[in-house]
């Protein structure tokens, strides 16, 4: 009786083992899905900077210089570019410049990136 509840103990811990064996560990899985999501954030942020240099540099570069966008700072500008954009639509100014319905969503979607919310 002693040796058969051994022997089912033993397989169980086998049989557990080698279920567990066949999955990613927890921290490879982390990893992968951080690399997805960081190749992804660095795609939709260069997409952002596009945008921010095609519609919104034209004229950041004749009426306010200091506010261009770059890589380097477009990201602690954040929050002013969602305020100034999606929350009072001021942004871009005149009838010249326009953003597209997939311009805003990207833009949106980069803002959403950057924790501002």
């Amino acid at each position: 009786m002693k040796a058969r509840l051994n022997t089912i103990v033993w397989l169980g811990a086998i049989t557990v083992l080698i279920l567990f064996s066949s999955f990613d560990t927890p921290g490879e899985a982390t990893k992968q899905n951080q690399m997805k999501i960081s190749v992804a954030d660095n795609t939709l942020k260069k997409q952002a900077l596009k945008i921010l240099e095609t519609k919104c540099n034209v004229c950041h570069r004749k009426q306010n210089p200091l506010m261009v966008f770059k890589e380097k700072n477009m990201s602690k500008r954040a929050k002013k570019i969602y305020k100034m954009v999606f929350k009072e639509r001021k942004m871009p100014k005149g009838n010249d410049i326009r953003l597209t319905n997939e311009e805003y969503i990207t833009l949106e979607k980069w803002l959403f990136t950057q924790e501002i919310f």
